[in-house]
């Protein structure tokens, strides 16, 4: 039983890897990644690349003018919106953007909702940078694209297996447990080929590391924190009601998660879970503008 298992996990590594060739980031994205990740990066030579792709070009600029970032109508050069806004919210500007483009071809499935999908995911994100800001601000940078594609694992399913994602889901929507109905199908899990999608699109390791372990953060590295707020995040969001990720039943916040952040001296308890949430709803209200901005596709 345990090579059967093995071999599925081996059969589905290959066919997303090989046989379905998933697409990767735009080059002009990748270099952007690293750019912002080196830094000797200066703004002039951030935006230098970015203008080289005129559609990208224009579209950060309209949504840095956007109601959510409230300098509308005042930034008209990308050097100007790095400086404004920063590095990291114009490479996650850029990376949300091309996420969009890439799985813009989505299959279809009566028991999940891409549109509320999406939401759940810009919400997550939202809720990971707020939480990191607050508690954690080393992990700021990666705090919005990690729980922006948390479960991107999902899209690849629904995109590239549809008919498997279709089981899946069918079994979720009969009272299955999301993660049991996956291994039951698949194999393997919307986890574990989110990481392999982070690792083929070459993004830091400490993303992929946060998309396979973002309902066990306890198994995770060296970056524990990072993925046990973007757990955190992620509950928050379910209970907020804000999108929907697909999954039928609330996620379970295990004492392992509480525990990692007793361990690293960060002051978050269940108790904390009411006013973690409100907090959310106000920031999320904010950010209302740039979902919108996202899903209609720039």
């Amino acid at each position: 039983m345990i090579m059967d298992h093995k071999a599925d996990v081996a059969r589905i590594k290959r066919i997303t890897e090989s046989i379905i060739g998933l697409p990767t980031l735009p080059t002009v994205v990748s270099k952007m990644i690293q750019l912002v990740d080196n830094p000797k990066t200066s703004a002039v030579s951030l935006a230098r690349l970015i203008s080289t792709d005129q559609a990208l070009t224009a579209r950060i600029l309209k949504l840095a003018n956007s109601a959510y970032y409230g300098f509308s109508g005042e930034i008209s050069t990308v050097n100007m919106a790095i400086v404004v806004l920063g590095f990291n919210t114009v490479k996650d500007m850029g990376l949300s953007l091309s996420v969009f483009d890439v799985f813009k071809k989505m299959g279809q499935s009566k028991n999940f909702d891409i549109s509320r999908f999406w939401e759940h995911s810009i919400a997550c994100g939202v809720a990971s940078r707020m939480l990191t800001d607050e508690y954690c601000r080393r992990y700021s940078a990666e705090a919005f694209v990690a729980g922006l594609l948390h479960d991107i694992g999902k899209v690849v399913l629904n995109q590239y297996f549809n008919k498997e994602f279709n089981e899946i889901m069918e079994l979720a929507a009969n009272g299955i447990a999301l993660d049991d109905a996956e291994l039951q199908v698949l194999g393997t899990s919307h986890a574990r080929i989110g990481a392999w999608l982070a690792e083929k699109w070459n993004l830091p390791k400490i993303i992929s590391e946060s998309l396979l372990y973002h309902h066990n953060p306890w198994e995770s590295g060296k970056d524990q924190v990072l993925v046990a707020l973007i757990c955190f995040a992620d509950y928050i969001c379910h209970i907020s009601g804000m999108g929907n990720s697909g999954r039928v039943e609330l996620p379970v916040l295990e004492e392992k998660m509480w525990e990692i952040f007793q361990n690293n001296g960060i002051s978050l308890e269940i108790s904390d879970i009411e006013s973690k949430k409100i907090a959310f709803y106000i920031e999320f209200d904010r950010a209302e503008s740039f979902m919108t901005f996202l899903q209609n596709k720039g």
